[in-house]
């Protein structure tokens, strides 16, 4: 990841043709930009809270749904992220 990525690390757990699998390592005190998929994301988040998820609870996001992960906590943020289909392109909101 470059020094100016949120995220320290993305892990891809699989891609098929059904759907990807992705793990990411949110660095504290960063956003992600407003936005949203061609298809459903379910999110985890494994460790961590912060001001729009929290640990141990799931997050459904319906095709089109917009949404943004907010890491407003002095720690960083671990989500298991799936996509169906799979993650292809990602439409960010400016």
């Amino acid at each position: 990841m470059g020094k100016d990525s949120i995220f320290r690390k993305i892990q891809d757990i699989t891609k098929s043709g059904d759907g990807s699998c992705e793990v990411y390592y949110m660095k504290p005190k960063t956003r992600e930009k407003r936005h949203f998929h061609d298809g459903i994301e379910i999110l985890y988040v494994l460790k961590g809270n912060c001001k729009t998820h929290k640990e141990g609870k799931v997050y459904f996001y319906k095709k089109g749904e917009e949404h943004q992960v907010i890491n407003d906590s002095n720690e960083e943020l671990v989500l298991v992220c799936l996509q169906i289909p799979p993650k292809l392109k990602e439409i960010f909101k400016h």
